[in-house]
């Protein structure tokens, strides 16, 4: 029998064994949680172009962000929506507003991921660990979290491994150094976990504006991307700020370096980078080889720019729906379909339109009402197919 499990946010924050004492946020009390860890006062952490961002947006002083507690989903998708208004104009330059549109971009993924880092940074979930354990290779998991609960407790409690268990595979996987890919190697002995969002250990490179949009700086396809799994020395990264004190799946601010080159400047231009060194802010003592990474993922935005990564995200919800098609029971645990994730809503119209029959729904959820109405009157499940559980996710529930 084929299960899928859906995984939603209420799934992690079911994460009570974080060192910082602090569970996932939610899109409205992000920053306030952000406010709580100890990356708040860390000078590595880059948020000044986001705090001059918001300072003007609110006709405030840049010490208003201490209080700011805005909506990260409605700020990330404001902030987009500038953006690439800016990058369609036909006289686009990078002046200083239109930096500080892109910085606060890409500040706000960091800062996203950062928080998930920190959170995550703790003892093996307990939860997802007896999931894991009731999983077989026939089953997988799909989930729009950023976070690696699951990946962690899989690697734990199955044969899954970061190389092949994402179903699309990395360019190289950072173990104490970068891996390339074995595919001799590859073993689909185990459950397989479909993140359609991208993932907080996911890296690509950097991004800058071109051609009316903005594209990668690494000189190999935009669905190539790596996976950081774990370390035990210090790696290259920015301005060799490592951070240590992580589990495996964790890392601080910045990843490592990627292995590979940039792209190259356009005939008659030539790409500087340049830092300036501020006193106040301590010099990392690492290294800074490789090239500089992001996260991979798609962040909480209303406009989701899945074909930024090529064909990476179209593979991934292509073969999700088939797996949504061929299972016998699907468990709805802790997702609630957000008004932003409309392209979910539009994986489940096209799953039930393909089947021949219904699948057994078990909905997990503290408040599972709206979940009921959307399978039985969106999708046209029957009611009788529909199994509800209205509770959390935590260690004792069994499929």
């Amino acid at each position: 029998m084929k299960k899928v499990i859906i995984l939603g946010a209420g799934a992690s924050k079911s994460y009570e064994e974080s060192k910082t004492g602090v569970k996932m946020p939610i899109a409205n009390d992000f920053f306030e949680t952000f406010r709580k860890l100890d990356i708040a006062e860390n000078p590595w952490v880059l948020i000044g172009e986001l705090l001059h961002y918001v300072a003007e947006r609110n006709n405030g002083g840049i010490l208003d962000f201490l209080d700011f507690n805005g909506d990260i989903e409605e700020l990330h998708t404001e902030i987009q929506e500038k953006l690439y208004h800016k990058l369609k104009q036909k006289n686009f330059q990078i002046g200083q507003d239109n930096v500080t549109l892109i910085k606060s971009y890409n500040q706000l993924i960091f800062l996203f991921i950062s928080v998930i880092n920190e959170i995550q940074n703790g003892p093996i979930s307990d939860a997802h660990i007896r999931l894991a354990k009731q999983l077989s290779n026939e089953d997988s998991i799909i989930t729009f979290n950023w976070d690696t609960l699951m990946d962690r407790a899989l690697k734990n409690a199955t044969g899954w491994n970061t190389d092949f268990g994402y179903f699309v595979s990395p360019v190289a996987t950072f173990r104490n150094g970068w891996e390339k890919l074995d595919d001799s190697k590859k073993k689909l002995d185990f459950p397989i976990l479909l993140k359609l969002h991208g993932s907080s250990n996911w890296l690509t490179s950097h991004n800058l504006p071109e051609n009316g949009k903005m594209e990668l700086m690494q000189d190999i396809d935009a669905d190539k991307f790596f996976i950081y799994e774990s370390t035990i020395n210090p790696y290259d990264c920015f301005a060799g700020r490592f951070m240590d004190g992580y589990e495996e799946f964790s890392y601080g601010y910045y990843p490592p370096n990627l292995p590979i080159k940039g792209k190259s400047a356009p005939d008659g231009m030539m790409i500087m980078s340049m830092r300036i060194k501020n006193p106040l802010v301590p010099e990392g003592t690492s290294n800074s080889s490789g090239l500089t990474s992001m996260p991979l993922i798609i962040p909480p935005v209303k406009h989701k720019e899945y074909d930024s990564f090529g064909d990476l995200f179209l593979d991934l919800w292509t073969e999700a729906r088939d797996r949504l098609v061929d299972a016998d029971k699907i468990y709805i645990i802790g997702y609630s379909f957000p008004v932003t994730d409309i392209r979910s809503n539009d994986l489940f119209k096209s799953v039930f339109k393909k089947r021949k029959d219904y699948p057994e729904i078990i909905i997990l959820n503290p408040n599972p009402d709206c979940i009921l109405d959307r399978f039985h009157n969106q999708f046209g499940v029957p009611k009788s197919k529909i199994k509800i559980i209205k509770d959390y996710f935590t260690e004792d529930f069994i499929l």
